[in-house]
């Protein structure tokens, strides 16, 4: 399946900015790297502007990942924080430019935070009722859902990170070596 107008304006635009930053990146270079006139630029989206809200709505798809991780569920530490680990990568993956983008031009798109904001904590929430739920069935010792969901978050964010910003092209973890070493380490500290 093709994709259409509007996303390859959105996908060039994400990247030039995400490359160049806002004010650097010109609306013929956009329309250039989409492979589409300038001129129908502007009918989608009107500016420079309208291209980036358009890519905030298009990003903005955090719902899915709790109908997915809920669906996922067998109540095993070991098997769920596993894949819990898959599917936010993938998530964080499938969402790296906008977040390379937000993390690049916060100031001028306050929206844009708060997009990348809602993605933890959405699944922060997430990881404290299945910890809460844990607790309850006897498969975990009790501490505070709220900080075990956090440090499990912001690991995941950090690993992430430090793939796309902080270490690219560097020695780095596969995801496999990043799970087990991350999965091991909580499980003995929830034990």
């Amino acid at each position: 399946m093709s994709r259409s107008t509007k996303d390859k304006i959105i996908e060039a635009a994400v990247e030039l900015i995400s490359e160049k930053g806002y004010k650097g990146a010109t609306t013929r270079e956009i329309a250039e790297r989409a492979a589409v006139n300038e001129v129908t630029l502007f009918r989608h989206f009107g500016n420079k502007k309208g291209i980036v809200e358009a890519a905030i709505q298009k990003y903005a798809f955090v719902d899915l990942l709790e109908n997915t991780l809920e669906e996922k569920m067998t109540w095993e530490l070991e098997q769920d924080l596993k894949m819990l680990v898959r599917e936010y990568q993938s998530l964080l993956e499938k969402k790296k430019p906008v977040i390379l983008l937000s993390i690049k031009e916060s100031s001028e798109f306050p929206e844009l935070d708060e997009l990348i904001k809602h993605i933890p904590q959405k699944y922060i929430d997430l990881l404290e009722n299945y910890f809460t739920k844990m607790m309850e069935l006897g498969k975990i010792k009790r501490v505070d859902p709220s900080i075990i969901a956090t440090n499990f978050v912001f690991i995941n964010f950090g690993y992430s990170l430090m793939r796309t910003r902080i270490n690219p092209g560097k020695k780095e973890y596969s995801i496999d070596d990043f799970i087990e070493k991350n999965i091991e380490f909580f499980i003995q500290s929830l034990q």
